[in-house]
């Protein structure tokens, strides 16, 4: 590369003392952030998969029943700050999601005078997980509840991809707890690397929500939280907008069961969560697709044809026919939803729904998903 010639001596320098003036204003921001950052005693970061939306949240209550003054911060459905009040707000966003936003999060912990605070990790690039450990958060407590095969377009497709990515937010010298699940493997060799005081906690054998509290409670335990304050404090922990839930409701004289899972990203949750809830009959199935994550829609379309053989599956998004028909899904029972109106896409799946089975929303949050979920929650009744 040819640098390009300068000819006035003036105009060099003030681009030199411009450049100097920028790389002195990043270096003070960067020492002010370490600062803020380090002056707070208690900082616990939330990874996975799945899960980590509800953990973080679970131990935000836990803490703020102990007595601390805590800041929490999720960033699942949609970002949302939780203050030492226990009240929310949303996070705003300026433009898409960025790791950088973390530096905020910890000014407005200073200035809310919070003694703890407990993030979920929002990275998803490997690069981006190991800056946001090293440089944004320093974990004094971390905890990843599962690293379960999703966002195969940025971590690959190996079957240990996703460990590989979480394990870059492994701490230095700190508390790192994970579920059995993924004890050992990539995990564990770099929590040895980095001299971490690792704890595994048992959830194999759990429903999912019982396996975040198992989460969570352990994380408290080596805060030295009691598990009746900590279970005390979980039952003012609140639920994120998307998490799953099971309602029933009716439309246009048509009744109908609706479990929405759409914020579940992953396969292995899916069928857990499938597995989780009796759903009697021929179940109708909307698979909300995002055309950026062609990789989980492909993983999506072959489980269904797993778990619902029989099933009536109506797409929403980029879902081409030619990744239905490889999945094993026959032409006849596989649907192009033809409105992007929550309403009338309820109405269509109601409509096509058998007496008593179950419509599941699976695939997505974002557009369709999140308008369904928000036209539930208002109009059914949880079951």
């Amino acid at each position: 590369m040819t640098l390009p010639y300068i000819s006035d001596l003036r105009l060099f320098l003030a681009l030199l003392s411009g450049a100097a003036g920028i790389v002195a204003w990043l270096g003070l921001a960067a020492f002010a952030h370490a600062r803020r950052r380090d002056a707070m005693p208690i900082r616990v970061h939330v990874a996975g998969s799945r899960g980590k939306t509800t953990v973080t949240r679970l131990i935000g209550a836990a803490l703020r029943a102990e007595g601390r003054r805590v800041l929490v911060k999720t960033t699942g459905t949609d970002p949302v700050l939780i203050l030492p009040d226990g009240s929310e707000r949303d996070w705003p966003r300026w433009g898409p999601p960025s790791i950088s936003e973390q530096t905020r999060f910890f000014r407005e912990a200073q200035r809310l005078k919070a003694d703890a605070v407990v993030l979920e990790s929002m990275a998803i690039e490997p690069e981006y997980l190991w800056a946001s450990e090293n440089y944004l958060v320093r974990a004094t407590h971390t905890l990843i509840t599962n690293a379960r095969p999703d966002h195969a377009e940025v971590v690959g497709t190996h079957p240990l991809a996703a460990a590989h990515a979480m394990s870059l937010v492994v701490p230095n010298r700190a508390r790192l707890l994970v579920s059995d699940e993924i004890a050992g493997g990539p995990i564990h060799a770099r929590a040895t690397r980095r001299k971490c005081a690792v704890t595994v906690v048992s959830t194999a054998a759990l429903r999912h929500d019982d396996a975040n509290r198992a989460m969570a409670l352990a994380l408290c335990a080596t805060l030295g939280i009691s598990d009746s304050t900590a279970r005390a404090g979980f039952d003012k922990a609140g639920a994120d907008r998307g998490t799953f839930f099971v309602a029933r409701g009716a439309l246009e004289g048509r009744p109908f069961r609706f479990a929405s899972a759409f914020s579940c990203n992953d396969t292995r949750s899916l069928e857990q969560l499938w597995h989780e809830t009796p759903s009697p009959g021929v179940p109708v199935i909307l698979f909300n697709a995002r055309h950026d994550r062609p990789e989980r829609t492909r993983a999506f379309l072959a489980c269904l044809a797993r778990l619902a053989p029989s099933g009536e599956i109506y797409l929403s998004g980029f879902v081409p026919r030619r990744w239905t028909r490889a999945a094993g899904l026959a032409d006849a029972r596989v649907h192009r939803l033809a409105t992007g109106n929550a309403r009338r896409a309820l109405a269509t799946l109601a409509a096509a729904a058998p007496v008593g089975a179950t419509i599941w929303g699976i695939g997505n949050y974002s557009r369709l998903g999140r308008d369904i979920v928000r036209l539930l929650r208002t109009e059914t009744t949880p079951c």
